[in-house]
Order: C-alpha cells, then sequence, then structure tokens
C-alpha cells in the first residue's frame, strides 16, 4: 500500500524546522547565542515548576530551542551538534573577526571535505560549526 502513495519513496522534506539542544543553564545559553551568534529570543517555555527553556530565532530562519538538561549537556561537550552555513570563506573571516571582538572562544579557520569551518563552543561545551557550502578539492581537505 505504501508503495501505491509515495511511488515507492518516502514523502518528502520541506527544510529543518527546529533543532533542540540540552542545556545546563537555559539564561546563560539564551543570552550567549544571542550576543554570539545573533538570535533572537521569541518563546519561554515554562512548566509548573516555572521556566525550563527558551526558543530562539536567527534572521536567517533557523530556530532552535534551548532546553534545561544539565546531564545531557554535559554528554554532548565537545561534540559538535549544530551547523550553520555561512555564504563563503570570506564571511566566515567576517565571523571570525566578530567573534574576536565579543570575546567568543572559536577555533581557527579549518578545512574539511565539505568546506571551511570554524568551532565555536557554547557555555556548556557544545560546538556550534560555521560552515560554508562549497566542498573543497581532494587536495585541499
Amino acid at each position: 500500500m505504501i508503495s501505491k502513495v509515495t511511488n515507492g519513496a518516502p514523502p518528502g522534506v520541506a527544510g529543518l524546522h527546529h533543532v533542540r539542544i540540552p542545556v545546563k543553564d537555559w539564561g546563560t545559553s539564551r543570552d550567549w547565542y544571542v550576543m554570539a551568534l545573533g538570535f533572537e529570543s521569541f518563546l519561554d517555555i515554562e512548566e509548573e515548576a516555572g521556566p525550563v527553556g527558551v526558543l530562539l530565532r536567527h534572521r536567517s530562519g533557523v530556530v532552535i530551542g534551548l532546553h534545561c538538561d544539565p546531564v545531557r549537556s554535559a554528554a554532548l561537550g565537545g561534540f559538535s551538534i549544530l551547523g550553520l552555513m555561512v555564504r563563503d570563506r570570506s564571511e566566515l573571516e567576517t565571523w571570525t573577526a566578530w567573534l574576536d571582538l565579543a570575546n567568543v572562544a572559536h577555533s581557527p579557520i579549518l578545512h574539511g571535505h565539505l568546506g571551511w569551518y570554524v568551532d565555536v563552543p557554547d557555555p556548556d561545551g557544545i560546538i556550534v560549526c560555521l560552515h560554508t557550502p562549497e566542498l573543497l578539492d581532494v587536495d585541499d581537505a
């Protein structure tokens, strides 16, 4: 029956809706994502006990949810969980200059199989990767 509905392929996906990130302290993380990466807070998430997280939106349309979960946050320290695409290497260089001015720790510009990138650890050590879209030549990577 499924093959008749979709011609044997899964239905399409229109895009990325959001990324949910566990954090130790959602207020500290919210302030960092706003200051360092230009996100804007648009919805606090509350339960009966009080606030437990926040939704942030970037002017590019990317939405992330920061949710209080210290155990999972600690487990993800050092892991790259979010990759934000920048236009090209020149824009990546502008980003590193911005991060330097804002005193935000980051790696140098690195190259990999999928383009140039910079790793930026958030307050819990979870890596946000700023990445270019171009594929590098095998000799370059």
